[in-house]
């Protein structure tokens, strides 16, 4: 059995706040590297989560990498379909499961997400693709990780338990340019 694969890429903020030689702007800049391969944080988080949705242990193997930019995470995964089982099946079933979450939204067929499109906003936008090894597909996807990935999903959270409508404060836009 498979498991799954995600190559992740974030801006240096995701790297924390803290001063480490590897993040500086003379070390990121025109400069695109992986670390903390093997052992990364986040790792045991999402095979328990994937583990718990599927019901079933799912491994995880986890290679995050740092862009020369300030903000924003590009995740690709790769996963193993169910047997008679398409990509389009699983674009379907995520369509059908995030038809409702005001902050999650899959692309049009054929069309990627970027860290571009989500820039300054709270949402989260997943594409899905054929791989081109048979029986794989391959999700995309990009947030702004210092909205999604921490403020902006504070607040939402801190809206559902406090009995506020779910987006109250995170209606912004992406940014763009």
């Amino acid at each position: 059995k498979t498991g799954v694969i995600v190559d992740a890429a974030s801006g240096v903020s995701g790297a924390g706040r803290g001063l480490k030689p590897t993040t500086t702007f003379t070390a990121v800049d025109e400069n695109f590297t992986a670390y903390g391969l093997l052992n990364h944080r986040h790792t045991p988080e999402m095979e328990q989560e994937l583990s718990k949705a599927a019901g079933e242990s799912i491994t995880v193997s986890f290679n995050p990498h740092l862009l020369p930019m300030n903000r924003g995470i590009l995740a690709t995964m790769y996963v193993t379909l169910a047997e008679g089982t398409t990509a389009n099946d699983l674009r379907d079933t995520l369509v059908r499961r995030y038809d409702d979450e005001p902050f999650v939204r899959v692309t049009e067929e054929g069309i990627g997400p970027s860290t571009r499109d989500v820039r300054g906003s709270n949402q989260c936008l997943l594409g899905v693709f054929e791989d081109r090894l048979p029986g794989r597909a391959i999700v995309i996807g990009a947030i702004d990780n210092l909205v999604k990935g921490s403020s902006g999903q504070a607040v939402q959270n801190m809206n559902i338990m406090l009995g506020f409508p779910e987006f109250l404060s995170l209606e912004q836009e992406p940014l763009f340019p």
